[in-house]
């Protein structure tokens, strides 16, 4: 959607998925592609240079990469605990503090978009330390609001509910059927009940919201 919308687009994944090798081929030079698996420290020290995140300009920041670590925490091993908290938050510090500094360095406004849980929220069984990142995320970027917003940099955090992406298909169906249930809406969420909320978020029609957490589970946590 930003590649639509004429944005020149920067991204990452372990792996060039079909999804990106078609982009590559559409959208060409506004998009590049860096693989990069976020949780091994060396591997984002090259993203982060590969970018070139100082060297030009950066007008905002979607951070949407996690894992979903599960289970309860007394069976979870402590290389579980730091691969989730390495990958889920730690990173994305490391990357909004990049991308800080390259929107300082170009005296840019900005906007950073953090892509949360309703689980920083409220407890579910299972997710205590995936819940803890995402927490932490919540808290870092309204820090970040306050400490650049008189540079003209924005920070939001958006906490969607289960969503149908990769993460949930480990769910079997009486567990799906169990989260549309408590929804107000009756039904799952898309990546597309997101997207358009991030696209508000790093333009200048939201030019007056920062710091805030916006809340996208069709009513799964009222």
């Amino acid at each position: 959607m930003l590649l639509k919308s004429e944005a020149s687009v920067i991204t990452t994944a372990r792996n060039a998925s079909p999804g990106i090798k078609e982009l590559i081929q559409r959208f060409g030079k506004r998009f590049e592609f860096i693989p990069c698996d976020l949780s091994d420290k060396k591997q984002l020290e090259h993203f982060l240079n590969e970018a070139g995140l100082l060297q030009h300009p950066v007008d905002g920041l979607v951070a949407n990469a996690a894992i979903g670590t599960e289970g309860l925490l007394t069976m979870l091993s402590t290389d579980e605990i730091q691969h989730s908290l390495q990958l889920n938050l730690h990173a994305t510090i490391l990357v909004a503090q990049a991308v800080l500094k390259g929107m300082l360095a170009h005296e840019r406004s900005g906007s950073l978009v953090f892509i949360s849980s309703v689980c920083a929220h409220q407890g579910f069984k299972g997710l205590s330390v995936y819940a803890a990142a995402k927490a932490g995320l919540c808290g870092f970027s309204k820090g970040i609001a306050r400490e650049y917003g008189s540079r003209g940099i924005r920070s939001n955090a958006i906490l969607p509910g289960f969503l149908q992406t990769e993460m949930t298909q480990s769910l079997n169906a009486s567990q799906l059927e169990s989260i549309r249930k408590r929804t107000s809406l009756k039904r799952l969420g898309k990546t597309s009940d997101v997207t358009q909320t991030v696209l508000h978020l790093l333009y200048d029609e939201s030019r007056y919201i920062t710091g805030s957490e916006i809340v996208i589970d069709g009513g799964l946590t009222n």
